[in-house]
């Protein structure tokens, strides 16, 4: 899927790994998002899950830039390039693509029900 500006939405690249930025900030030593974040952590006055019941990556970027992540780690994580988390952040661009959601919890280690991408009990 392409970027298509008209329509505020993306389909972000597969193409960096995550491997590269072993030891940045913000990263545990197996190069993942603390899994505990999305359910205790709190951003801008709202709740990680709220933020990611919302889908409000924009947020969910800038939540990880606060916990010392740079714009090369979170795109690495997820598998875009900075202009797109850069977009993302500024709100010029809105993932709204079930694959690239999909993706974006995946790599962090996001309970894919916590976004509704999957049926939780």
């Amino acid at each position: 899927m392409a970027m298509n500006a008209r329509t505020a939405t993306t389909a972000l690249s597969e193409s960096q790994s995550g491997s590269q930025f072993a030891g940045l900030p913000g990263w545990r030593a197996h190069n993942r998002a603390d899994p505990d974040w999305w359910i205790n952590e709190h951003f801008e006055g709202r709740s990680l899950a709220e933020v990611l019941r919302q889908r409000d990556i924009s947020s969910l970027f800038r939540f990880l830039k606060s916990r010392g992540w740079s714009q090369a780690a979170v795109a690495a994580a997820t598998g875009t390039t900075e202009n797109q988390v850069r977009a993302v952040i500024q709100g010029r661009q809105r993932v709204t693509s079930y694959d690239v959601l999909e993706r974006i919890a995946e790599r962090l280690d996001i309970p894919r029900g916590l976004m509704g991408l999957a049926y939780v009990p």
